[in-house]
């Protein structure tokens, strides 16, 4: 058991809500366990016998309202100071970062370092301060000041590698795509598409393509992938596989329980998806999700089985078409509630090991909501996260990344303020910057070129349901311009501080 001591202005808090609250275990796997305050205190009780941290939403301040996490802590009678133990974890990441980036020589002159120092400073005080309301409030002001200081260090670290990656080269032609529902079809839509966009992501909802047992309508893929492929812009389509409660039909749910029955269907699905498209995709997305198994219910086994399923068709449909694998929820907090799902970095290593040869790993960056793993997060986890991905030595696609431009849910967060059209822009200039900084991300998708009520995130996409631009295209497409040439010599480290991360 663990427990954390909370306070506030007038001693211990009375109350405090555990929003997205789970613990973690070794490698920052969440892992299930019981979590409830009383009397002043977080009670953990992991359900397993292993050292463990706690992770939740915390008001940051400045910095916004972010899932934090403290290190792995060994049980003790005492309780810990939770605010304390937050700020430390951030602070050891500001160091271990450093040390993984090799980003020591920045000097002490760097504003990210001059505020790490600061940081120090303050934790070193609150631990010897005798009053806890007082310890509370200055190690508050640190774990503010830490999460700054490593924005700071992940958005210098993300200006370094791009000048190295893009210094004297332009990125790819096929750097940014956009997700289009494909049941509007407009010609303004089409010429924002074939203006500003590489790549066109066209999801495949098995619940609506096909809409009574045996009756399809593949009229809205038709016409989108017709003009795609007459414009010749490359085609990414899928998932082929999801089995998520919002995209299978319903009538697949008599056969969940039986595996052999269930899979026979899915295979015709897919075979028959790919080869009506086989000769126009340049990517087919062959599975989202599986290792979540929050509906249907399979085996790790089974898991990889219809993901090598899948695979196989695609690859065989047409010499030349690539393959992707999608995560949905990279920080694994799936894993907290049901026993049964798999780690994401696991999970993908299982399909390398099992010899599934998918040429990329689709990655979901989305943040705003409380459900699906969308809890917010500051930049340093979504570019530690990401980070995660290079052990397993694939490329990279971030295959949906976005963030709301409005609050869409009380309890889903927000990065420095409340989300926003202006937020929303501000967020994406960074973590596309970021993204791409990293040398096995190929492709950055965003995740909905146009808000409708199938938006697998409301209100992330870069145009309103009223059907005007958002400021966030504009910004999007720029930030895409400056990487059509090379981006030339780096300046000096020292100015790669000037900005703060929200500016």
């Amino acid at each position: 058991m663990l427990r954390f001591a909370v306070y506030d202005d007038a001693g211990p808090a009375r109350a405090l809500p555990l929003v997205n609250a789970y613990l973690l275990g070794p490698g920052d796997v969440p892992i299930p366990g019981a979590i409830k305050f009383k009397d002043g205190h977080v009670v953990c009780r992991p359900k397993t016998a292993q050292t463990a941290g706690l992770c939740l939403q915390w008001d940051a301040g400045a910095m916004g309202c972010i899932m934090l996490q403290t290190c792995l802590l060994p049980d003790r009678d005492r309780p810990y100071d939770l605010v304390i133990e937050l700020a430390r974890h951030r602070i050891k990441m500001f160091i271990a970062k450093s040390e993984e980036w090799q980003m020591f020589d920045l000097g002490p002159e760097h504003r990210a370092v001059r505020q790490w120092e600061e940081v120090r400073g303050l934790f070193s005080k609150a631990l010897i301060v005798e009053d806890p309301v007082e310890a509370s409030r200055i190690s508050s002001a640190a774990l503010i000041g830490a999460v700054e200081a490593t924005e700071r260090l992940a958005l210098a670290h993300a200006e370094i590698l791009l000048h190295w990656r893009f210094g004297n080269r332009p990125a790819s032609s096929r750097t940014l795509g956009v997700r289009v529902h494909p049941r509007r079809d407009t010609s303004a839509l089409r010429e924002i598409v074939k203006r500003d966009f590489d790549l066109l992501v066209l999801p495949v909802a098995w619940n609506e393509l096909e809409i009574e047992e045996g009756r399809f309508d593949w009229d809205p893929l038709d016409r989108w992938v017709t003009w795609a492929s007459r414009e010749k812009i490359p085609i990414v389509l899928g998932p082929l596989l999801d089995f998520s409660k919002t995209t299978l039909p319903k009538w697949m749910y008599v056969w969940q329980h039986d595996y052999s029955t269930c899979r026979d269907l899915v295979y015709e699905q897919v075979e028959q998806v790919v080869h009506r498209y086989r000769n126009s995709v340049a990517i087919w997305n062959i599975a989202s999700g599986l290792n979540v198994n929050d509906n249907f219910q399979f085996t790790a086994e089974q898991m990889l089985d219809l993901a090598r399923m899948a695979n196989l068709i695609a690859r065989q449909a047409r010499k030349g078409s690539r393959t992707m694998l999608e995560l949905v929820q990279p920080f694994g907090e799936h894993c907290a509630v049901n026993h049964q799902s798999v780690p994401p970095v696991t999970f993908m290593d299982r399909v390398i090991q099992e010899g599934i040869r998918v040429d990329c790993i689709g990655l979901q960056l989305l943040f705003g909501q409380k459900d699906s793993g969308r809890s917010s997060r500051d930049l340093m986890q979504i570019s530690d996260i990401i980070d995660r991905y290079l052990v397993l030595d694939m490329p990279v696609v971030i295959s949906a990344f976005g963030v709301p431009s409005r609050q869409v849910d009380e309890d889903g967060g927000f990065w420095h303020k409340p989300w926003s059209s202006d937020a929303q822009s501000r967020w994406m200039s960074r973590v596309f910057a970021m993204a791409m900084s990293k040398p096995f991300v190929e492709t950055l998708i965003w995740t909905d070129l146009y808000d409708h009520d199938g938006s697998i995130l409301p209100a992330g996409g870069l145009v309103s349901d009223s059907g005007h631009p958002k400021p966030v295209l504009k910004r999007l497409v720029d930030t895409r311009r400056r990487l059509r040439k090379p981006l030339g010599r780096l300046k000096s480290r020292l100015q790669l501080s000037a900005a703060r991360p929200d500016g």
